[in-house]
């Protein structure tokens, strides 16, 4: 059982932030500052924390345990609602399990009800939510109400690179679960953030049926479908012969995005709207082998490009037969729904809650309060040092009374980063790092930490660094590389310690910055310090397929100039590399 009046120093502190943001709010003269929800501990009522694990996701709860048990469920059967159509190797994959925080509104001091009373009270009823104001599951759930009425409440989905968490504010007695739906926003950031990228035309398609999908029970249902426009699906019913033609399958499929110029408009609404018959004409009927091919050509494509012979390997036909197959689908999605069920119930396995332990109170409130510092920092930059002093404070908790987590370590590492004090960090991550934290992106800072002290006290000859000390920053970068989700800056920096090396790598130890590209091939740091690896070791050809690859993604002149300047140098040094 928490004590509570162990948490009791905590009160103040947070009192005093939620007075601070009051006047935030009260000042804003062209509408609500919206500010992150706050986590109130009270010394002598409400019920205490509670914990418990979902596939994916860590629970850490202010509300009952049937609330719990209802909001979790909830959120199980909306992800396996939503890989009938979006696969999990389709979204972006976290190793560290997402955070959901629940907390009971009831439990709020009355000044933090005042702010969220004020925010809402300038919410007109029927509006779309203001960007920083998400209905229930922040940025993750929304109600899906008749008549499109909603309940906002201040609730929010915050990140980093390699970790998401939900902090829900929950209204007892007011929710819905059956009309319970996935946020567009949030399964845009599942789609966006996957690596290597998804083409852009299924992103588009996802996100157009998502807009109108129905969440009810164990399926969705989408509603008949529009091609093009309103206008152009009435003429595609009357007479199929007489419809907006389709683009061609091929180009759509292995093609660029049209121009978002006027004169482009239309050809991009054809673009979107085939791009999103497709996904459902493949989604359609009951043969399961076509949802794999689609799932197979997505994926294998993201990975290593279109072709027609990869084409022809997924679906086992080419362009033309299934463009025929698509064109006659047409009439068919224009004039029925489309229903998808799940195979098997979507109940989630027992929910074992326990009273939370004093760690994962800190750890997860702690990170979840980190996260609130990036967010102030864009918005309101004066109320930065507070919520630091909240988070180190919340952190410090565990830390001083003994607990040594990895994954508590690492949280408070990245705090002190985000913070500007590597000083600081450094024992927290590497600590982390020795009781084998799962977390990429704490990996990849003891990395950044170890090479920066390593460039400034070099061991090997010309003021390079020794194999040892090369060694020391890879480790943890390999370390990195093996959980999700990939980060680009960890295959910068091991390019970056190739470069810095006294040893000349072999061909065989840049295959992992070919496999960062592949990755990240829109990344131009990463492309430039790959071409510059590869030119200063003698690696002619590849440098030239990276030169051409920055010169296409260069922002501006000067970067593409920089590019320019690699390939005589790489066809110097492979004149003058020692042949094996």
């Amino acid at each position: 059982m928490v004590n509570f009046h162990r948490l009791s120093h905590r009160l103040l502190a947070s009192v005093l932030l939620l007075a601070l943001a009051f006047a935030v709010v009260a000042r804003a003269a062209e509408g609500v500052v919206a500010l992150p929800p706050f986590i109130v501990e009270e010394a002598t009522k409400g019920p205490p924390w509670r914990y418990a694990e979902i596939p994916g996701f860590e629970i850490l709860s202010r509300c009952n345990d049937q609330m719990t048990r209802e909001l979790a469920a909830a959120h199980y059967r909306l992800h396996r609602l939503l890989a009938l159509m979006l696969p999990e190797s389709l979204q972006v994959g976290f190793s560290v399990p997402k955070k959901l925080i629940f907390y009971d509104a009831s439990l709020q001091p009355a000044a933090s009800q005042e702010v969220i009373a004020d925010m809402l009270s300038r919410q007109p009823k029927d509006a779309a939510p203001p960007a920083d104001s998400f209905p229930l599951g922040a940025r993750g759930i929304r109600f899906q109400p008749a008549q499109r009425r909603y309940s906002f409440m201040p609730n929010l989905r915050l990140w980093d690179t390699d970790a998401m968490a939900v902090f829900a504010i929950v209204e007892p007695g007011d929710t819905n679960f059956d009309q319970m739906a996935l946020t567009s926003d949030y399964v845009a950031y599942l789609l966006r953030n996957r690596v290597p990228a998804l083409p852009a035309w299924f992103v588009n398609a996802i996100l157009s049926l998502h807009a109108r999908v129905e969440f009810r029970g164990d399926e969705l249902i989408l509603p008949a479908a529009t091609w093009v426009s309103d206008d152009a699906t009435a003429a595609l019913k009357k007479d199929p012969k007489t419809a907006t033609a389709a683009l061609p399958l091929r180009d759509l499929l292995t093609g660029a995005v049209p121009g978002r110029d006027e004169e482009a408009g239309a050809r991009l609404r054809l673009w979107t709207s085939e791009a999103t018959m497709f996904v459902r004409w493949a989604l359609d009927g009951s043969d399961p082998a076509r949802h794999e091919a689609l799932w197979k050509w997505v994926e294998r494509s993201s990975a290593a490009g279109t072709s027609d012979a990869l084409f022809q390997e997924c679906f086992g036909a080419d362009f033309a037969a299934i463009q025929e197959q698509l064109t006659a689908y047409l009439p068919v999605a224009a004039r029925k729904s489309l229903r998808l069920h799940l195979a098997e119930s979507a109940k989630p396995p027992a929910l074992l809650l326990h009273d939370a332990r004093e760690e994962e109170i800190d750890r997860i409130k702690g990170d979840w309060e980190r996260l609130e510092i990036g967010f102030v920092r864009n918005k309101i930059p004066e109320v930065v040092p507070k919520y630091l002093e909240q988070a180190r404070h919340t952190l410090m908790h565990a830390y001083n009374d003994g607990e040594r987590d990895p994954g508590l370590q690492a949280v408070l590492g990245l705090c002190e980063v985000d913070a500007g004090d590597d000083a600081g960090a450094r024992g927290y991550l590497e600590a982390a790092a020795a009781g084998g934290v799962v977390r990429p992106r704490a990996w990849y800072e003891v990395a950044r930490l170890r090479f920066a002290d390593h460039r400034a006290h070099p061991e090997g000859p010309d003021g390079k660094l020794s194999i040892a000390q090369a060694a020391d920053v890879l480790t943890p970068l390999f370390k990195a590389r093996s959980e999700r989700p990939p980060l680009g800056e960890v295959y910068e920096l091991i390019a970056a310690v190739w470069l810095h090396c006294a040893v000349r790598p072999a061909r065989g130890h840049l295959a992992v910055i070919d496999e960062g590209v592949r990755l990240f091939p829109r990344r131009v740091e990463l492309v430039y310090e790959a071409a510059e690896l590869f030119a200063q070791n003698g690696f002619a050809p590849e440098t030239a397929t990276l030169v051409e690859l920055g010169m296409r993604i260069a922002p501006d002149e000067a970067t593409r100039a920089q590019f320019a300047r690699l390939l005589p140098a790489a066809l110097g040094a492979a004149v003058a590399a020692p042949k094996d």
